[in-house]
């Protein structure tokens, strides 16, 4: 079984907007998808939106240890996507590629159980 690239455009999407009920930090809103439900452990979102969150709070101060701190938030992404995400057919987006407006996971064609009929959907639980 060869695989076929994915052409990211075409997947369907997920974005999972900002949280500003605490003001202007960077801090993307906890609420599981129910998109994912069945595809992802809830165990498992919660674990890497509290690590994502923390993490910009952390690199919110200006100073040399945020640089590392962002560095620190893209291997975590991409340990999150190699190790749950990605077996699940999902792919997750730095925010930071998003200029920090939404968390992007990317539902992969020729994988997960992610059913949708519309093509993006964005979650916004105030």
């Amino acid at each position: 079984m060869s695989s076929q690239p994915i052409a990211l455009d075409n997947c369907h999407k997920i974005f999972v907007e900002r949280d500003y009920s605490s003001g202007l930090d960077v801090r993307f809103q906890r609420s599981f998808p129910s998109t994912l439900d069945g595809v992802i452990d809830e165990n498992s979102w919660f674990y890497m939106i509290d690590n994502i969150n923390s993490m910009f709070k952390k690199a919110e101060s200006v100073n040399m240890g945020a640089i590392g701190e962002t560095l620190m938030i893209r291997k975590f992404i991409n340990e999150q996507n190699k190790n749950i995400f990605l077996p699940a057919g999902l792919c997750i987006t730095d925010p930071i590629e998003r200029g920090l407006r939404v968390l992007e996971i990317t539902v992969l064609s020729s994988g997960g159980g992610v059913q949708s009929p519309t093509r993006d959907l964005h979650l916004n639980h105030r």
